[in-house]
């Protein structure tokens, strides 16, 4: 597909692509790496959450291990955070799309079409990712609540606001039902299959399975999408420093509650509190709500410090017509662009460009190192040992993405699902 043509010597304006949500999006695939081969290890399946993890030795005994450790710093930072974070960003990227396609002037339908056809596609890679590779897939939820989105984009922000305080009721209360289950039993077997063949065969029906409860799994995140649309109209991740009061407000909160109701989860998953059913589903409803603000803080602080980087990366200019123009210029220049001064934030941008490739290399990866029928390594690990090797996994997406960041290529999936939603080629 050819450029349109434009007057010699005029340089084509570039749209600027904000730092904030890329770089929350490589930093909370950590979150998830850490999280996921909790699932892979000891298979506790859709409801089992942080008490499925096996305890320390505090558990029976005054002592405090290194596990216990571990698993409280999990439930007070990862457990149940990222999830609810990438569907903030879904939505918030649903406005984005919206904005950008109204601006050229296309017309509401024609916008509805193109995030119907996105997401929609979206659905199989979901699927397939589910039925043969990781049983625990979250690809197909977020499909559902983009189509969702799809129908509301053009909604009052008001009552997106007004849908997502109900959402975040039956979130609570999700989360509570999730708090009484103590000792779920293994949803997905075929993570524990001794053979290929064996996990192959339960890896279907578990897809099934687990794609036909996508819907009930979109309650616990279509809440965070509802919002993420209604604060993209503000472009509070484009523009952080004109909200910066705000965005710090709400992430000190936010961060603050999940971490304190993340404290009662990991005493519950130390076996330190054992409290009555009530509470015990009090506390677990809580933080189904905390932890999800807290995972919003956690983008609001990225985008707050990314911004903040940017500013100091730019240097003073003298003033002048020809100065005030290239600085104009610098200020419609991509973010990856400046970002190259500060390293770690341009590979997190990198993983971020490409985070449905970095989640689906996750599931690679933890398929040829985990399950009986591979190396096997999952059986040896206790949750020290897991953390370590999460991050290790996830270190390896981020040194790919890094890669084809140098030499300017888009990840496989998001190759493929502009391929399909699109029909056409990256670059084209």
């Amino acid at each position: 597909m050819s450029a349109p043509s434009r007057p010699a010597g005029r340089a084509a304006p570039t749209r600027r692509r904000a730092l904030g949500p890329d770089v929350a999006r490589g930093l909370m695939l950590w979150v998830i790496a850490v999280a996921n081969i909790t699932v892979w290890i000891w298979s506790p399946g859709p409801v089992g959450g942080p008490r499925a993890r096996p305890l320390g030795e505090g558990a029976t005994s005054s002592a405090w291990t290194a596990d216990d450790a571990v698993n409280l710093g999990m439930s007070m930072l990862v457990d149940g955070r990222g999830f609810p974070l990438f569907s903030f960003l879904v939505g918030y990227g649903v406005g984005q799309i919206a904005a950008r396609e109204t601006a050229r002037g296309a017309a509401p339908a024609v916008v509805r079409a193109l995030l119907l056809r996105r997401y929609g596609w979206l659905l199989p890679i979901g699927a397939v990712h589910a039925c043969l590779l990781f049983p625990g897939d979250i690809i197909t939820a977020y499909a559902l609540g983009g189509l969702a989105l799809a129908l509301l984009v053009a909604d009052s922000t008001r009552l997106l606001l007004g849908l997502a305080g109900v959402g975040t009721v039956l979130m609570a209360l999700y989360g509570a039902a999730a708090g009484v289950i103590e000792n779920p039993p293994a949803a997905f077997p075929s993570l524990l299959a001794p053979s290929a063949g064996q996990w192959l065969a339960d890896g279907l029906l578990e897809g099934v399975v687990v794609v036909g409860f996508a819907p009930f799994q979109l309650l616990g995140l279509f809440p965070m999408m509802l919002l993420g649309l209604a604060l993209s109209r503000r472009r509070v991740l484009e523009d952080p420093a004109a909200h910066r009061r705000a965005l710090a407000a709400g992430a000190a909160a936010g961060i603050a509650a999940g971490l304190v109701t993340g404290a009662g989860t990991g005493l519950l998953t130390t076996g330190m509190l054992d409290p009555a059913t009530g509470i015990r589903a009090v506390l677990t409803g809580a933080d189904a709500v905390a932890g999800a603000a807290q995972g919003i803080g956690y983008a609001l602080v990225v985008a707050l410090v990314c911004d903040r980087a940017l500013r100091r990366g730019a240097a003073p200019r003298a003033g002048g017509a020809r100065a005030a123009g290239a600085q104009a210029r610098e200020e419609l220049a991509p973010a990856a662009v400046r970002a190259r001064e500060h390293p770690l934030l341009w590979a997190l941008q990198a993983l971020g460009r490409r985070s449905m490739s970095g989640y689906l290399a996750q599931s690679v990866l933890y398929t040829l190192l985990l399950p009986p029928f591979a190396l096997g390594l999952g059986r040896s690990l206790d949750p020290v040992v897991a953390l370590s090797a999460g991050t290790a996994v996830w270190l390896l997406t981020l040194l790919g993405a890094v890669l084809l960041e140098r030499r300017g290529l888009p990840g496989p999936a998001e190759a493929l699902h502009r391929r399909l939603h699109l029909g056409q080629r990256i670059g084209s």
